[in-house]
């Protein structure tokens, strides 16, 4: 079989095991245990019973009766009907499962599998984005592809209802769109040809209605546009002064000015004439300049914890303990109302993950500006509109956009959940597969086996002047060390480079085991009555 089939059928294995995950999480997490679902399906069905778009009023929001509901587990004989809340929401997602919830007769489950089908689109989506970025690495796509997939928390927001995942898929449409156009960009820059305008217009007019749709689907969809008019700023005026010998004159800058505002604007303009089609509504319904109805929420939603009220109630370092470990563990999983969690040697174990990951993209950073990296550096360099320079260009920056929108966020409201930084998968996923796939370098796995048998003899030495030792954490390091030690001598056994592909794919085999256990594990015996 060609490698291109099976890079794709393997492609196609991942999304069908998430699908029978996200199925799976569907099933067996009772009604209205995920975040906020009685208040997206009360957005659904009103709708779909009223045939028009609901509007946000005092007392859709009692946090007395939520927070009776969410402790009660919501018995049956306690109407979810008040909840509604997310009345302010743009209406595209909510538009779209109007008739699921006609054919369904309201079935709350088929709601949740249309998000986890719109999911799987933002997947496969994400799939392609990757094999943009590196073409000629399947490891690293299949990889990233696996991670967004079977990331535990990412599967449990997909398969419940919510407008996450139309904002997602839009969020993966536009980057695979923005990604794709400057690829071929890059490949008529090497040609040393300047590619006529007509070309691209097509491509950012579709760039901007996916923007415009993702303005009509959630404000999370928002960082899209930034992203994609910084990077294409930014990338025009790297082609621009590379064509002309890098030669910095006013009239270079000026063409390269007007190139960018020529390839802007079909962006603006086409997204803005959607999203005026919601702004304009906002502000005839809430009042001033209130165009994406958050003020007005924040009225109505009274009796969230504020940022300034709990520091001033726990202190500075109370609060960047939880910020640090509550956006870590809800970023890989905390489930139901965010109130389930897994046992703790599981997040112990990602934890240890993550630090190898993170040494792996250091360790990554210091190759590149080394001789060993020489080679791909030159290649930077006489082509810096390379599909894997601008990928990691985007990723950077898409990270770096949702993470200050995360802290911005969190400067108003105590709200560290790991799955508002979810638009940013796209970087992540890359991250994660760039970062594991360094640390399985030999001299890179020797190292980092050091640096955890180091972790491992000071976390032993204080657990045993504290008379407390960590018997498990140092069972972890101790396992992955070995994993480590292994694929760095692989190369000195005959044969043995045949199993780092199985090394690689193992935190994903993980992942995918612990999904199919989790319902079984954690969310069934909390949840239900």
């Amino acid at each position: 079989m060609p490698p291109t089939y099976a890079i794709r059928n393997t492609q196609y294995a991942i999304l069908l095991v998430y699908l029978a995950l996200a199925t799976l999480f569907a099933t067996t997490t009772p009604a209205w245990q995920n975040p906020d679902e009685p208040a997206h399906y009360n957005y659904v069905a009103y709708i779909a019973i009223e045939g028009r778009l609901p509007v946000l009023q005092m007392g859709d929001y009692d946090e007395a009766y939520l927070q009776r509901l969410k402790d009660e587990k919501f018995p049956a004989e306690l109407s979810v009907a008040p909840v509604r809340y997310e009345f302010h929401q743009p209406p595209l997602y909510y538009l779209l499962a109007a008739p699921v919830y006609w054919l369904s007769g309201g079935s709350l489950l088929a709601l949740r599998l249309f998000s986890a089908l719109l999911g799987a689109g933002a997947i496969w989506l994400l799939s392609l984005c990757f094999q943009t970025v590196f073409p000629t690495k399947p490891g690293v796509v299949l990889a990233a592809t696996a991670f967004v997939a079977f990331l535990p928390m990412h599967l449990a927001i997909l398969s419940s209802l919510n407008n996450d995942s139309l904002a997602e898929l839009l969020i993966a449409g536009g980057l695979l769109v923005l990604l794709r156009w400057m690829a071929a960009d890059g490949r008529r820059l090497t040609a040393d040809r300047i590619p006529h305008s007509a070309f691209h217009i097509p491509h950012l007019l579709l760039l901007g209605v996916i923007i415009g749709l993702g303005f009509l689907t959630k404000a999370t969809a928002y960082i899209l546009l930034p992203v994609a008019l910084f990077t294409i700023a930014f990338v025009t005026t790297i082609r621009s002064f590379t064509i002309h010998n890098s030669q910095f004159t006013i009239h270079y800058l000026f063409i390269s000015v007007r190139r960018s505002l020529s390839f802007l604007l079909p962006v603006l303009l086409s997204s803005f004439l959607f999203g005026l089609l919601l702004w304009l509504r906002n502000i005839a319904t809430y009042g001033g300049l209130d165009f994406l109805g958050l003020h007005w929420h924040d009225r109505v939603v009274t009796g969230q914890p504020t940022t300034v009220d709990w520091i001033a109630a726990n202190g500075w370092s109370a609060y960047w303990e939880r910020a640090g470990e509550f956006t870590f563990k809800s970023f890989w999983g905390v489930f139901g109302w965010l109130g389930v969690f897994m046992d703790g040697r599981i997040y112990t174990l990602l934890l240890i993950f993550s630090g190898i990951v993170a040494v792996g993209l250091l360790a990554g950073l210091w190759r590149g500006w080394t001789a060993d990296g020489g080679r791909q550096t030159a290649a930077i360099r006489d082509n810096p509109l390379n599909p894997r320079s601008i990928g990691i260009f985007v990723a950077l920056l898409l990270l770096a956009g949702v993470a200050a929108t995360y802290v911005w966020y969190n400067l108003g409201f105590v709200q560290h959940q790991g799955r508002y930084l979810f638009p940013a998968l796209f970087s992540f996923g890359l991250l994660v597969a760039l970062g594991w796939r360094e640390a399985l370098r030999p001299r890179v796995s020797f190292v980092v086996a050091g640096l955890l048998l180091l972790w491992a003899v000071t976390l032993g030495g204080m657990g045993l002047s504290a008379g407390a030792l960590d018997k498990w954490t140092l069972l972890f390091l101790a396992g992955a060390m070995g994993v480590l030690l292994i694929n760095g001598l692989l190369e000195r056994i005959p044969g043995g480079t045949r199993l780092r592909p199985f090394l690689y794919a193992l935190p994903f085999v993980v992942l995918l085991l612990l999904d199919a256990a989790i319902p079984f594990l954690y969310t069934m015996p909390q949840l239900t009555h």
